[in-house]
């Protein structure tokens, strides 16, 4: 289960995936088909596509654990 504090830190969202559209990090709401979250917005696309690597290797380092990943300011 991935837990994700927004950018803002105002929304803890369960989300069932993520993507990366320009410069903002997006997640599709668990249950849902069609409704995104914007979890942060960021200077550049490289910047976006930095911090979902970093998500992804941290799903890597615990693969059956429920944790919270906090958007980074910056």
């Amino acid at each position: 289960m991935l837990l994700i504090l927004t950018q803002n830190q105002q929304t803890i969202i369960h989300v069932q995936e993520v993507s990366v559209s320009g410069k903002k990090i997006e997640g599709m709401i668990l249950g849902s088909t069609s409704w995104a979250k914007l979890l942060g917005k960021y200077d550049s696309n490289e910047r976006a596509a930095e911090i979902l690597q970093d998500m992804m290797k941290t799903i890597e380092e615990h693969p059956n654990a429920t944790m919270t990943y906090r958007m980074p300011p910056q």
